[in-house]
């Protein structure tokens, strides 16, 4: 059974996605990207969470210097992954507006001008 139903399920994905006019190649594409739009902004959270959790822990436990110890790691690792994501965002985000590209895991859109709230 397991044998018919892998390649209809894989047949079934290739054929819904003709029916959308979109080849199995863009299909994929367009599905990591709707789960990079998630994964950002939740690893991001993460990263400050991890911060913060460590800059508690280094204050709370100020008499033991092992757990001090930790607090710092957590710190340090948290600001490194802060930093490694704000880098790679910013660096696509230059590259998508240098070659024109929209859309993607960096979608800023665009700011709305002055000249077009100021009435005449």
């Amino acid at each position: 059974m397991k044998k018919i139903l892998s390649p209809l399920i894989l047949l079934f994905t290739i054929g819904s996605s003709v029916a959308y006019a979109q080849g199995p190649i863009e299909n994929s594409i367009a599905n990591l990207s709707q789960i990079a739009e998630q994964l950002v902004p939740l690893l991001m959270t993460l990263a400050i969470v991890m911060f913060f959790w460590g800059i508690v822990k280094f204050i709370a436990n100020m008499g033991d210097e092992e757990a001090r110890k930790g607090g710092k790691q957590l710190m340090i690792w948290g600001m490194v992954a802060i930093f490694v994501m704000v880098s790679f965002w910013s660096i696509i985000g230059y590259f998508q507006e240098s070659l024109g590209l929209t859309g993607g895991p960096i979608n800023t859109g665009t700011a709305p001008s002055v000249r077009a709230t100021i009435p005449n």
